[in-house]
């Protein structure tokens, strides 16, 4: 399917200049387009690379001019990337799903699925599934008992979405996500070798006792809001007693790992890699850079961003900006490091003093 440069430019509330009827089907890398795609050259350094592709139309910028590049036509923006999200929804193609209901699908009479939905081979859906409207459940999912899902759901495949999980509209899974996976919570008879190293911080002599590691059984579920999405091999964990929670436009990359009862507040980024501990809570507005770990019982306050692999040990206050392990201001943090940059020439220049110093004793 193809849209006009006066249809793209409609729906991203830009302008057009030159020819305003030619027809593109998808947005390219200046050097690397052809003559149907729209080449993505709002910035002028990436705009001299139109001339190596055969674009003729391109998203620019206000002030530049599409003559100078050779093009017939160009839509003008003024912040490209946020334009981004529109112009690449208009002309995705999505996974291609055959629709309708395959044949190999194992759904329980006793589940709610509507006709205008998508259910790829292999599919399990359970009883008391509740399934929203224009759903699309790609081939091997499974969803477990009593589970709801708003509509417009899109999970990709091999997603695996647990027993009494409440998910919102517009929810996009990733392949191979897991959703309401049981927590990782054990306990000892007696107590346990971390909890005397952790309440000692290390000082304690260890018990040499064997102590066998008890389950505790995940009795809640997961609760998710709208507009939620879960990356590629990632997990939430289902609460004890209390359900997991991620608020409305959370998103949560690779890999990544969201403990049982965590609660994260709405319009957080969860990238990838990224560790949360059990019963910590997580602010709004939140940024967790790649391979944070946040440890257990932990509180994050809204509009905290954590630079990547930061560990965080400690409660954070709203606003703060963190860095490096452990979690420190990331002004401070970066001072930290200059100052031990520093230390190889402050150690000669105290090794000179010295040397000075018993030369003048000598003498």
């Amino acid at each position: 399917m193809g849209f006009t440069l006066r249809e793209i430019s409609d729906a991203v509330g830009g302008y057009t200049e030159g020819d305003s009827t030619i027809v593109v089907t998808s947005v390219s890398d200046p050097g690397l387009a052809n003559a149907m795609d729209l080449a993505f050259a709002a910035d002028e350094k990436f705009a001299d690379q139109i001339k190596n592709g055969k674009a003729k139309v391109a998203i620019l910028s206000p002030g530049m001019d599409y003559r100078d590049y050779g093009l017939e036509g160009a839509v003008f923006v003024k912040r490209a990337r946020f334009v981004m999200s529109t112009l690449t929804k208009l002309v995705d193609k999505g996974q291609r799903y055959p629709r309708g209901i395959h044949r190999t699908a194992c759904i329980s009479k006793k589940s709610y699925i509507p006709e205008n939905v998508t259910v790829g081979p292999y599919v399990v859906i359970s009883d008391g599934v509740h399934l929203g409207e224009n759903s699309v459940i790609g081939p091997m999912c499974f969803i477990g008992a009593d589970t709801k899902i708003g509509a417009n759901a899109y999970l990709r495949e091999g997603v695996k979405i647990g027993s009494d999980v409440s998910i919102g509209e517009r929810f996009i899974a990733q392949p191979g996500a897991v959703v309401g996976s049981d927590g990782f919570s054990f306990v000892t008879e007696e107590e346990s070798a971390v909890e005397i190293a952790r309440e000692s911080l290390g000082k304690a002599k260890i018990s040499e006792n064997d102590n066998a590691w008890l389950r505790i059984y995940s009795l809640a579920g997961v609760v998710l809001g709208d507009d939620v999405e879960v990356g590629a091999n990632s997990t939430i964990d289902r609460g004890t007693v209390r359900d997991t929670r991620l608020g409305n436009n959370v998103k949560t990359d690779n890999l990544s790992q969201i403990g049982h009862n965590v609660s994260i507040g709405d319009n957080c980024l969860i990238c990838a890699q990224v560790g949360i501990a059990g019963s910590s809570q997580v602010g709004k507005n939140v940024v967790l850079g790649g391979q944070t770990g946040v440890s257990d019982n932990i509180s994050i306050g809204d509009n905290v961003i954590t630079g990547g692999a930061t560990k965080v040990l400690s409660n954070v206050p709203a606003g703060k900006i963190m860095l490096g392990y452990p979690a420190t201001s990331m002004d401070k943090q970066i001072e930290s490091y200059k100052a031990f940059r520093r230390l190889p020439k402050l150690l000669k220049q105290l090794s000179d003093l010295q040397k000075t110093i018993l030369k003048t004793k000598k003498g």
